[in-house]
């Protein structure tokens, strides 16, 4: 371009201005791109599927308040009221509620008398009604069966004979063959667990854990101080029943203390740190993005202001409004570009060091493109109204004095 030798030459001589501005949008190149990382991430991690019918599901946890409570004679009287409830599809009891931040964890062996090579899985102690209550899709194998089912007291030692996991546990602990009627071993226990079935998803207590979707499901209840059920209901009927659910469990028994949740809360309050990263990287971004745009119009006005004389000049010796324009777009995509150039190494740098240190996701070079073409147009955009208005200076400023 003919213009490109005294551009850069007229740069040169307010070096300092256009360096600042380039360092400017070096900066915010490398503070965006690895903050849409982490939005990108974080809200591909909301986006999950749980496996779960999460929007029709009660979590109830009850503690009762005599200390020889006969907790095995009150779960079956709860699940068999709240089963012939109208709009309930099944009930089912827990030792813990899905999604909800909190839970157990074990180290599964594949051999006996085993202590290294262990598949550690989110655990939960169930009986045979917990695949429709959750509406988990069970791909292979079968469900428990009551038979299998196992109750213990809370100091008593043992565990069920049978295990149903999710497929990502079966595909981590036997990566090259199926998982069916394989064994699983619990620390130096040599009692075998038979995987009778294989359920498609399920989230698992903690859904930021990185190792989240890793379950095992046992057939046994274990008599404590309290007990948690979930009740999945009929679309749309849920926050009906919950409201009866809560009745009609303290006339069946008012010797206890009950506390009624949805697993949409749970979900929702298990994804609040994540929601409040999204919003402040978010505002960070759309911040720091403003504050170059209002450097790159403040520079370039100035520079106008600076160079009216100049520029009546060359509109007396024809420069159309058009060149004028130009000069101004090209200039300031040169101290973009140097500036998105210095900002893309920058931004690899630091997504190395996060990648590294705190276990963050790699940096793709399409998105880091992505986002320095829109810090391009930002500039661009920034800079079109004070190149318009430079267009507009009359060629009479030649003979005014500066």
């Amino acid at each position: 371009m003919f213009e490109l030798k005294p551009m850069l030459s007229a740069l040169w001589r307010n070096k300092v201005a256009a360096l600042l501005i380039a360092l400017q949008l070096a900066l915010t190149l490398a503070i965006v791109s690895n903050a849409t990382v982490i939005v990108k991430d974080r809200l591909t991690s909301m986006a999950r599927p749980t496996g779960m019918d999460i929007e029709n599901i009660i979590a109830i946890t009850f503690m009762p308040v005599p200390t020889n409570y006969d907790m095995a004679g009150a779960v079956r009287a709860d699940l068999d009221m709240m089963r012939s409830m109208p709009g309930v599809v099944d009930a089912s009891v827990t030792n813990q509620i899905p999604v909800s931040g909190s839970g157990s964890a074990s180290g599964y062996f594949l051999e006996p008398n085993a202590e290294l090579g262990d598949v550690t899985a989110n655990y939960y102690q169930t009986d045979p009604n917990f695949i429709n209550t959750l509406g988990l899709n069970l791909i292979q194998g079968r469900n428990f069966r009551l038979d299998e089912m196992r109750v213990r007291g809370s100091n008593e030692s043992g565990g069920a004979n049978v295990a149903i996991v999710t497929q990502r546990f079966a595909e981590q602990a036997f990566p090259e063959e199926s998982a069916l009627g394989k064994f699983l071993y619990r620390g130096n226990d040599d009692k075998p667990i038979e995987i009778i079935g294989i359920v498609e998803r399920h989230l698992g207590a903690w859904p930021s854990w990185s190792l989240a979707g890793n379950v095992v499901f046992h057939p046994l209840l274990v008599e404590g101080n309290h007990k948690r059920y979930l009740v999945r209901t009929e679309p749309g009927k849920r926050d009906t029943i919950f409201k009866q659910l809560e009745t009609k469990l303290s006339e069946r028994d008012p010797q206890r203390v009950i506390h009624l949740e949805t697993l949409t809360e749970k979900l929702a309050s298990t994804y609040v740190a994540d929601n409040i990263m999204v919003k402040v990287l978010s505002a960070v971004m759309t911040l720091l993005t403003f504050i170059v745009a209002l450097g790159i119009v403040g520079l370039t006005i100035f520079w106008i202001n600076q160079r009216a004389k100049q520029i009546g000049v060359r509109r007396a010796l024809g420069a159309t409004r058009a060149n004028i324009s130009r000069y101004y777009l090209v200039e300031n995509t040169v101290i973009a570009g140097t500036g998105l150039v210095l900002g893309t190494a920058g931004a690899l740098i630091i997504n190395q060091l996060m990648v590294s240190e705190f276990s963050q996701p790699a940096m793709s070079l399409p998105m880091l493109a992505v986002c320095a073409v829109i810090l391009l147009a930002v500039s661009l955009a920034a800079a079109l109204v004070p190149a318009l208005r430079a267009a507009n200076i009359s060629p009479a400023m030649a003979t005014r004095s500066v």
